[in-house]
């Protein structure tokens, strides 16, 4: 075997892996892990009671959606890793290219339903929401910006 081949191999194993598990906390659901959405969205914006349960009530149609969806990426993922266990590389491509459609699929129910909850929201609502994400996206460049713990020292 050619070692320059191998470690491509095990390096794209090691990055496919990474990023399965990475993606399977952030897309386990159209909502997935975070449970609270509707409670962050009621108690952030201010949603009044016809808001929330319309947007409970988008977001159980979204969680709806997304299950078969996650259920073919929990079983692309099982399978993803016994290809790297055989070192199959061309399974392995195949099926990292079925894991991103997979992920694109959940990403694209999430989005529709947030969309949907959008359209609900009254102007204010919208505005503290934009003003939300931009707080949110300051504080992770602050965060990609900081030094690491190691190099403080």
């Amino acid at each position: 075997m050619n070692p320059l081949r191998n470690k491509f191999v095990a390096w794209t194993a090691v990055a496919a892996l990474g990023a399965s598990s990475l993606f399977a906390a952030e897309t386990s659901a159209a909502g997935g892990h975070r449970h609270g959405r509707g409670t962050f969205l009621s108690s952030q914006l201010g949603l009044t009671a016809a808001q929330q349960t319309q947007a409970k009530a988008i977001f159980q149609d979204a969680r709806q959606s997304a299950q078969p969806i996650r259920q073919q990426l929990k079983q692309t993922r099982q399978s993803l890793r016994a290809a790297v266990e055989a070192n199959n590389t061309a399974q392995i491509q195949q099926l990292a290219a079925t894991e991103g459609s997979q992920v694109g699929q959940l990403a694209a129910v999430r989005s529709t339903a947030m969309a949907k909850v959008y359209q609900i929201l009254t102007p204010d609502q919208q505005q503290k929401l934009a003003s939300l994400r931009q707080a949110r996206q300051a504080r992770r460049a602050a965060h990609r910006q900081a030094p690491a713990p190691e190099a403080q020292n």
